[in-house]
């Protein structure tokens, strides 16, 4: 799946839905306390390739997923162990990032002063914020591999 670095305006708005379903197979890639690639592959997701301006395949940085069904996009910090599966979605205004915050029944901790929640889920480490800008809204999830020490 090819892909071109795009600024938030060029993505597809993710709908709610579609948002907790990319978080869902989020968390399922990291249940192991590593990345499993499998997982997101088993899940309909595929690697992306990046391209410069000019076409060229840009080596190295993020690992970028997409999935054809869905407008959110999945970035890894790495493709196995510890590490981080992001969800980045354009949502259509900040209000969509307000319904997903209740969708937790109002357990959710207070953001810090740049906006991020982070909480526990499950043992692992879950961050959520809302990120882009008026123009071109979006929404941040990163669920991390590191598992609560009991």
């Amino acid at each position: 799946m090819p892909i071109a670095p795009a600024a938030a305006e060029q993505m597809r708005e993710a709908a709610l839905p579609e948002i907790f379903e990319t978080f869902n197979d989020c968390f399922a890639a990291t249940e192991s306390g590593g990345i499993s690639v499998a997982s997101l592959e088993g899940r309909g997701w595929s690697r992306a390739t990046l391209r410069s301006g000019d076409g060229e395949v840009i080596e190295g940085g993020p690992i970028f997923y997409g999935h054809a069904e869905r407008a959110p996009i999945i970035i890894l910090s790495t493709l196995e162990g510890q590490g981080v599966c992001m969800v980045n979605a354009r949502i259509e205004s900040f209000e969509v990032f307000e319904q997903f915050k209740q969708a937790f029944g109002g357990k959710l901790p207070p953001a810090d002063d740049e906006g991020t929640i982070t909480f526990m889920a499950e043992g692992r480490p879950v961050q959520i914020a809302p990120t882009g800008s008026r123009e071109a809204p979006a929404l941040r999830l990163a669920v991390l591999t590191e598992r609560e020490s009991n």
